[in-house]
């Protein structure tokens, strides 16, 4: 799914890519976010083998049962203030930045980046709307910043 307007990653909390989040038949979310990819096609950039997701998928389909419920009590806990600051900032900036506000809108992206440096839906997300390019350096250079801290919010 592409979500130009990020809705998504708003709604549900996801700040990296790719994720997954598991509905069942009833629309009830049994799975929070997870930076699942779908192949391994990244897996020298994430280190996440796309393998351990797909066993836990077949198993919830063919055995019914749901993931591990700790997942969904860690998700449901508040968010950090400063990732709310940020992604109250990111809302505002892509608000402005609509209404043609542009230099208003530059501030408020600033402060979100400023607030969640890692976050990707802040950071790759808001490039094409600051002037970027988010396929150009400015990935290449926020992708090299992320490694080198550790690549946070990716976890095998």
């Amino acid at each position: 799914m592409v979500d130009i307007h990020h809705r998504t990653a708003e709604l549900y909390g996801l700040i990296n890519i790719p994720s997954t989040v598991w509905f069942d038949e009833e629309g009830v979310m049994v799975r929070p976010p997870t930076i699942a990819p779908g192949d391994d096609r990244f897996k020298q950039y994430t280190g996440i083998d796309a393998t351990v997701h797909h066993d836990a998928l077949r198993h919830w389909v063919v055995e019914g049962e749901q993931p591990d419920p700790s997942l969904m009590a860690r998700w449901s806990q508040p968010e950090a203030e400063d990732q709310s600051a940020a992604r109250a900032h990111r809302r505002v900036a892509a608000y402005l930045h609509r209404s043609g506000r542009d230099e208003l809108a530059r501030e408020h992206f600033e402060k979100a980046a400023q607030l969640a440096p890692f976050d990707w839906t802040i950071r790759r997300g808001s490039m094409s709307m600051t002037g970027g390019d988010p396929f150009g350096q400015e990935l290449f250079d926020f992708w090299t910043e992320w490694e080198a801290a550790g690549k946070p919010g990716y976890s095998a």
